[in-house]
């Protein structure tokens, strides 16, 4: 993952043409983005097994981020990130009493954080960068059910993340970009942004 990810900053870097200096600082950037977390992909395999069953209705929402980043200088930038996601399922079932009843549950996990940058900086329309991000993560979890499905794993902490990422602008205000992470709330994210102010 590592190598792959030298490589595809490497392969940007020459194709986004001659080097300029980059002008971030007192520059907003605005990301909206869909990603992939591992909770993500376990939650969606357990839906489809689960959902094979034509009793069973399951739903898995993908993970949704919002990002603010502030230039304070050419190369670092500090801002605010949000995530979300959700899982959902029905079934029909017998309770304790045998008696038919519908059930159902719902999980989310949103995650708030704050997260620093440094940017490698050396072109106009592309921004490579590097930085951490810590989040803190919510768990919710609603169920009628009072079977086996033990909802109460899911708690709350903090985590930190390891972030490498690249943005690629089109235009003076519209790009795209992508980020690589360790750690959660998710392990990849593509996004479009859009950048105002600056020098």
């Amino acid at each position: 993952m590592k190598k792959l990810i030298i490589a595809c900053t490497l392969a940007l870097s020459t194709l986004a043409g001659p080097l300029s200096a980059q002008k971030y600082a007192g520059q907003l950037n605005v990301t909206a983005g869909a990603s992939f977390s591992m909770t993500g992909l376990i939650f969606t395999s357990l839906n489809n097994s689960v959902g094979s069953n034509s009793t069973v209705n399951t739903t898995s929402l993908p993970g949704m981020n919002g990002m603010l980043d502030y230039g304070i200088s050419d190369r670092f930038s500090v801002g605010a990130a949000y995530y979300y996601q959700g899982w959902s399922g029905k079934w029909n079932g017998t309770d304790s009493n045998g008696v038919s009843q519908d059930f159902s549950y719902n999980i989310t996990r949103q995650n708030v954080g704050l997260r620093a940058l440094f940017h490698f900086g050396d072109n106009e329309n592309l921004d490579t960068y590097a930085g951490a991000r810590f989040g803190y993560s919510f768990w919710s979890t609603k169920t009628n059910y009072s079977g086996s499905l033990d909802f109460g794993r899911f708690t709350s902490r903090l985590w930190p993340q390891a972030i490498f990422g690249m943005r690629y602008f089109f235009s003076d205000f519209i790009g795209v970009n992508a980020e690589f992470a360790v750690g959660p709330p998710y392990y990849m994210m593509f996004g479009l942004n859009a950048r105002f102010g600056g020098n």
